[in-house]
């Protein structure tokens, strides 16, 4: 509680917090895989930009995607971003021979604002859409090492999927991103600005509750 009650404080003041820039990684426009049974023109299954962050005072990793088009324009499309904890594998790697491509869990996140790790629900209001870009804040408990001590080693893929193609398996994936290899997070001392809005939300709720019992 104080942890978050400082850290909205020095956000309220405008006090500096550290942090790293991060750039992310880019990702080629209209690189649709030959192996896609949906459209070219679901561009909002064509990733153009990624970025995670990690926060280790919240434990919260902050995922970040841009697309090619507006988020939910294709009604069947969802995001999968695969994280490799340490004991990742090459999942495509004989399918698609993406060998670089190696994770141990998947994040999904859908253009609904909601999204799940492992079976379990994320909290309402941690996904965000606006327009092209679509993130998530992830708690580091969903994501338990399995090799890597340490989360900043760990690294993500991200690739849409048209769940109406669910049937032609890997042909219901459109891109992926990097192509054949993972990214690492960056630091943050920052949370991002949703993850702001849920503390000073949760803050309120909280006195709100204190007064009614103090009532």
């Amino acid at each position: 509680m104080r942890l978050l009650a400082s850290t909205v404080a020095a956000l309220a003041l405008g006090l500096p917090l550290a942090s790293h820039a991060v750039d992310g990684i880019t990702d080629p426009q209209g690189d649709f895989l030959a192996t896609f049974a949906g459209s070219s023109t679901s561009a909002d299954l064509d990733v153009v930009a990624a970025t995670v962050l990690y926060n280790a005072s919240l434990d919260t990793f902050f995922l970040k995607a841009t697309l090619d088009g507006n988020v939910g324009s294709t009604a069947t499309g969802v995001y999968v971003w695969g994280v490799n904890r340490g004991a990742g594998t090459a999942g495509f790697g004989a399918s698609l021979g993406l060998d670089g491509v190696r994770f141990d869990r998947v994040i999904l996140v859908r253009p609904d604002a909601t999204g799940s790790v492992a079976g379990t629900n994320l909290a309402p209001g941690t996904v965000t859409i606006s327009g092209k870009t679509i993130t998530a804040a992830v708690p580091g408990s969903l994501l338990p090492g399995t090799g890597f001590t340490n989360k900043l080693d760990y690294t993500f893929n991200l690739w849409p999927r048209d769940l109406a193609f669910a049937s032609a398996g890997v042909g219901a994936i459109s891109d992926f991103a990097p192509n054949n290899a993972n990214f690492t997070a960056t630091i943050t001392t920052v949370p991002e600005p949703t993850s702001v809005a849920l503390l000073l939300g949760g803050l309120g709720l909280i006195a709100w509750r204190r007064r009614q019992s103090n009532s």
